[in-house]
């Protein structure tokens, strides 16, 4: 049904040559991190920072290969029912949480049930809420969920409302992550800092804002890591994380801004990089629900002529990105090439803002472009706002630390900020449904606060059907509707470039693995030949 695109990198690429073919034991992978992760706890993660260091510690039903395809994680195997409404699970037998307890079928459903209790106040329940009964649930009405139950320890059933054809793909998400009751309880909401799961690392420390620390299972039901232990530093600077690489103190590290030139023309440092697509967006928001973008087209239109893709892609980061011409990105199955988008024209845009009901700039607000600390957005967010002063727009920049900056996003408190989105799964609708859907408003993906009936309409015909040309066919009327209306300014599309010590070895990097938070690499299979 699905067309997955391939963005499979294979160990060769590494330069894993024969005579270190042999994986070798220990040895600690210092990690660099951007920001601070926001949370461990899986119930509440919502960005890719936190994905990245919790699917080392904890595990789901199902997972993805290194192929995108869905592949069995605790769940061994499972049947769908002829109506496509039930799934069973058969689990694998001995998998124990890090504290030695057996993982069981009714493990899943505390966990589930956790995520949908209010009490949790989950931002992610619309990644189970399609079960059956969940709603009733969520709304106090019920004291289970109907749609989960619990056959014997090792099999469970899940049943939902109505079909969902992307229902596998949203139990790979960390908010579905199995988690043992017993812990969960026992600290509340320090659960975060004191994660437990069924992974491949157990947590040992994190010292905020500094590093944080994982070892290995021993008792893993893959086997062991090869790895000792996941040393992750918090290293907001890109200049730091690049010099701290150099120096041998990091086992990859992202390419500063402003230097992509002067590593690849480096005999060495050239070796070390490797580079490949990323199914993300890089974009800048405007609040829907508020004056000056609620209800002006025009106005979000003009700013959108506004903004110079290509002098962004080619002068900040250097060639390294493809701008971006709307939602999806171009690796993404579903990608329309056709759809134009927003070509750089500043005289359009000085028509659309006077059409808009601000000539020259004349009466627009004060506003300010929020960003979260980071070199690339700086600099972005300072050559947006000097393409808006020549409209006669005046906007300030203002950035925050990545929990503060994404409590204020999820409250719908500024009304210009900037967001990135990498693919949760390799489907149209974790772009256009979960970003675009007026059900999604707010924590679950839309921050845009963007609604639109006919687009919504679009979007859950497209999600329900089977056939995967209409499926296309739908979810491309949408989006050429989507970029028209101009929720967003379309920036770029991501791709890594990363530099790998040449000790690394084991990678097998995807589209849905970031150049800082690789998240799914599987860890466990990287080791070092020191």
């Amino acid at each position: 049904m699905r067309r997955v695109i391939i963005l499979l990198l294979s160990c060769y690429l590494f330069g894993i040559s024969a005579a270190s073919a042999t994986p070798k034991t220990g040895g600690t992978y210092r990690f660099p991190l951007s920001t601070d992760p926001p949370t461990l706890d899986p119930a509440q993660i919502t960005d890719t920072t936190s994905h990245s260091v919790a699917s080392e510690i904890f595990n789901g039903l199902v997972t993805y290969d290194e192929t995108l395809q869905i592949a069995p994680d605790l769940a061994e195997r499972w049947e769908l029912s002829p109506d496509k409404r039930t799934y069973t699970f058969y689990l694998k037998k001995g998998v124990k949480f890090h504290n030695g307890r057996e993982c069981t079928a009714h493990d899943f459903r505390y966990s589930f049930e956790r995520v949908l209790n209010p009490a949790t106040r989950s931002p992610r329940t619309g990644f189970i809420d399609r079960l059956k009964g969940a709603k009733a649930y969520m709304q106090g009405q019920a004291d289970h969920v109907a749609g989960i139950s619990v056959v014997d320890d090792y099999t469970l059933r899940l049943t939902l409302e109505k079909p969902f054809n992307l229902f596998l793909h949203l139990l790979t998400y960390a908010s579905n992550y199995v988690v043992p009751k017993e812990i969960t309880e026992q600290y509340g909401k320090d659960f975060t800092s004191h994660p437990v799961g069924t992974g491949p690392f157990r947590f040992v420390s994190w010292k905020h804002d500094d590093q944080l620390i994982l070892e290995a299972n021993p008792g893993y039901f893959q086997g062991r890591p090869y790895l000792d232990r996941i040393h992750y530093r918090i290293l907001p600077e890109e200049v730091t994380r690049l010099e701290e690489f150099k120096a041998g103190n990091l086992e990859h590290s992202d390419i500063a801004t402003g230097q992509f030139a002067s590593v690849k023309n480096d005999p060495e440092l050239s070796k070390r990089i490797v580079s490949y697509p990323i199914l993300g967006t890089y974009s800048l928001r405007f609040n829907m629900e508020k004056a000056p973008f609620k209800g002006n087209r025009k106005l979000r239109q003009a700013l959108n002529y506004a903004i110079d893709r290509q002098a962004i892609a080619d002068i900040i980061l250097e060639g390294r990105v493809i701008p971006a011409t709307g939602v999806l990105p171009p690796t993404m199955p579903g990608y329309n090439p056709q759809l134009q988008g927003y070509r750089y024209d500043s005289q359009r845009a000085k028509t659309l803002l006077a059409e808009a009901g601000y000539p020259n700039g004349e009466g627009f607000p004060k506003i300010d472009l929020y960003f979260n600390t980071n070199d690339t957005h700086q600099k972005i967010a300072e050559l947006v706002q000097a393409y808006l002063q020549q409209l006669g727009i005046q906007i300030g920049l203002r950035t925050l630390d990545w929990a503060a900056y994404i409590k204020l996003i999820d409250d719908g408190s500024t009304l210009f900020h900037r967001m990135g989105w990498i693919a949760d799964y390799p489907d149209p609708e974790n772009f256009l449904t979960v970003l675009h859907h007026s059900r999604n408003i707010g924590p679950a993906g839309n921050s845009a606060r963007y609604s639109n009936p006919k687009v919504d309409a679009l979007l859950d015909k497209a999600d329900a059907t089977d056939n995967w040309d209409e499926r296309v066919r739908l979810y491309q009327e949408a989006e050429r509707i989507i970029v028209d209306d101009a929720p967003w300014i379309y920036v770029y599309y991501y791709s890594a470039n990363t530099l790998f010590q040449p000790s690394v070895k084991g990678l097998r990097l995807t589209g849905m693995d970031s150049q800082m938070d690789i998240g799914l690499q599987p860890m466990r299979l990287i080791w070092l030949d020191h």
